[in-house]
């Protein structure tokens, strides 16, 4: 079946109505996975773009926050937290406005953009749900001085190590304020608004950029988690902009479109065209790979250049035993595909007959099962295992007391701040939903993010808020 989408301009029926420009199709009230709350509100007009939540869902929200939080716990818990948030960059903007970086390095870009921008998304809540001027008119000035300013487009020019970044650090961090703008747009002007939407096409041309560069020179290290946050920010600009070129090239036209990058980032073992097998033996992996697994723990394993790379296990002893960069960047990377797949669900963009979610045999529901395992053998909490320091480099499986498997990820825990994915895994494979509840009774605690959160992780905390009890009646759950 092709991916390409559907190249029509007329309206066809496909069960429901199909609002059709030409090159893009967007599917409207398609059918949704049982239990689903991922209805796109949005409008072919692109005036507001869906890009964690719906706004039904987050109305469902609010009504969750004025029960008690006795029947709706994990929502109140969550909003303390956007609180929170919200009330630091209050207070930092009244006595210093987070200064808008327009320079070319991504490290200052990463800094400055999640100390003085990221932040609006929680402003932006705060102003929607609690109707409070000052928070929308925080966020709105902050996201029109970047705006202004096209603060972030100049990461990595003249620069080849910041340009190589730039695609993933825009594309990381975009979705925080283009949700905070989606909150306050109708309180902005047309002219503010097409301001803003400018910003993000030159973002969007940035990351594009980017992204080519990784096509062109960097084509060696295969479906890694680079692009995926590439095609995630390229989609959110895309939607936001009407840009049907960029959106086409995102899910189509790269080489690395999302069906390709889905293929080759996660191993399925009947899957012959798939990186791990095509044209390559298994003679460089430490062990023997998974379906389910991401590609990215091995990305760098089967070319010489990159042999003492942080993926060659003994280095990773040597040098850097804590990093704990194979399951980190496994699951990053398994996060911004889902995350682009979220994303055109809430907007009704789908393949032909075929949900991002669902492409190569639902890869990342294999995924979530393969990587899911690992938060009910090691949950939060848990320290009767030995820690990764007191192993011995071996090419023979852990068989001590932990029952889990040390030897693919070298006695990694979890990532925790991720475990907001098992909330989404819930509406869009509800087959699976037990197996989904069980992670997350067993890691709760960790559904709103400590303060060691790193501050380029998403933001769990809305996410519990919007879809933590979106499904469950106090009753039910008790």
């Amino acid at each position: 079946m092709t991916r390409k989408l559907f190249l029509i301009l007329t309206v066809v029926a496909l069960g429901s109505a199909i609002a059709v420009k030409q090159g893009i199709a967007r599917v409207k009230n398609q059918p949704q996975a049982a239990d689903s709350l991922m209805s796109s509100d949005t409008s072919t007009s692109g005036k507001a773009v869906p890009v964690l939540f719906s706004n039904g869902a987050l109305e469902d929200a609010q009504h969750r926050l004025q029960q008690s939080p006795e029947d709706y716990p994990l929502t109140h818990a969550a909003y303390e937290d956007i609180r929170d948030k919200a009330d630091r960059l209050q207070q930092r903007v009244q006595t210093s406005p987070p200064p808008v970086y327009t320079g070319t390095q991504r490290d200052d870009y990463r800094q400055a953009a999640t100390n003085g921008l990221t932040p609006t998304l929680y402003t932006a809540l705060v102003c929607v749900i609690e109707e409070i001027p000052d928070y929308c008119r925080t966020t709105i000035d902050t996201l029109l001085a970047w705006a202004d300013a096209e603060g972030g487009s100049q990461v990595g020019q003249g620069n080849r190590d910041d340009l190589i970044g730039a695609g993933l650090d825009i594309g990381r961090l975009l979705h925080y304020y283009a949700q905070a703008f989606q909150l306050v747009a109708p309180q902005m002007s047309a002219a503010e608004q097409q301001q803003v939407r400018d910003w993000f096409l030159a973002l969007g041309d940035r990351i594009q950029t980017s992204h080519e560069y990784w096509i062109h020179h960097l084509s060696r290290e295969g479906a890694n988690n680079h692009l995926s946050r590439h095609l995630y920010g390229m989609m959110i600009t895309a939607l936001i902009n009407q840009d049907d070129d960029r959106l086409d090239y995102t899910l189509n036209e790269s080489p690395w479109n999302y069906a390709n990058l889905v293929r080759d980032a996660i191993y399925e073992e009947d899957n012959p065209d798939n990186l791990f097998r095509a044209n390559r033996g298994f003679s460089h992996l430490p062990i023997q790979a998974q379906t389910g697994e991401i590609y990215d723990r091995h990305r760098s394993l089967p070319h010489p250049p990159a042999q003492n790379d942080i993926y060659d296990r003994h280095r990773w002893w040597d040098e850097d035993v804590t990093q704990g960069v194979g399951f980190a960047y496994s699951v990053f990377h398994l996060e911004g595909l889902i995350l682009t797949a979220h994303l055109a669900e809430l907007n009704g963009l789908q393949y032909p007959e075929q949900r991002l979610m669902d492409v190569e045999n639902q890869s990342i529901r294999n995924a979530l099962r393969f990587y899911g395992q690992y938060y009910l053998d090691y949950p939060w909490g848990r320290d009767d295992c030995r820690d990764i320091e007191d192993l011995e480099p071996s090419p023979d499986p852990y068989d001590g007391d932990c029952p889990i498997a040390y030897e693919p990820y070298f006695g990694e825990n979890p990532k925790y701040h991720t475990l907001y994915l098992f909330l989404l895994a819930k509406h869009y494979y509800p087959e699976d939903a037990a197996f989904y509840e069980e992670i997350i009774a067993a890691n709760e605690a960790m559904l709103i993010p400590q303060e060691t959160a790193h501050p380029l992780h998403s933001p769990a905390s809305v996410f519990t808020f919007i879809y933590g009890e979106s499904s469950q009646s106090p009753q039910k759950r008790r």
